[in-house]
């Protein structure tokens, strides 16, 4: 298991996508990086873009017990699961093709390169999003 804090800040993306393929590259994994730098990526930006928002929540960290975004990796022997997490209660929706719509395809493609994909409520408030993706042979 890998774990990182994200602060809601324009640059948490890319740190989560940074994170994500050092992780796996340590794990011997590499196969894997571009697909979940993507996923990440995608789950990242909607608990910045929408996460944040609905909480009404600063964007910069303030003092609270942890910044407000988290990111954990886990891996069994057939699998890695992203996981991330945010202050809002709202789950998400993965909204039809719009081919003239600038945004709104994230989880779309969360779903296209996952076995699975879902939204959990936190016991203490917010969500957690996951996806799974199978590892190569």
């Amino acid at each position: 298991m890998a774990t990182l804090q994200l602060c809601a800040t324009p640059g948490s993306a890319k740190a989560a996508r940074d994170f994500t393929a050092a992780v796996l590259c340590t794990w011997g994994l590499a196969g894997v990086v571009p697909d979940a730098r993507l996923v990440v990526s995608e789950l990242v930006t909607n608990a910045l873009r929408h996460g944040m928002a609905a909480a009404r929540l600063p964007a910069p960290c303030t003092p609270r017990p942890g910044p407000p975004i988290g990111l954990r990796l886990l891996r069994d022997p057939t699998g890695l699961r992203c996981e991330v997490t945010d202050p809002s209660d709202i789950m998400p929706t993965c909204l039809g093709p719009d081919r003239d719509a600038e945004i709104g395809r994230g989880l779309c493609l969360v779903a296209a390169l996952s076995q699975q994909w879902g939204a959990t409520p936190l016991p203490t408030g917010g969500k957690c999003v996951w996806a799974d993706l199978r590892l190569p042979p």
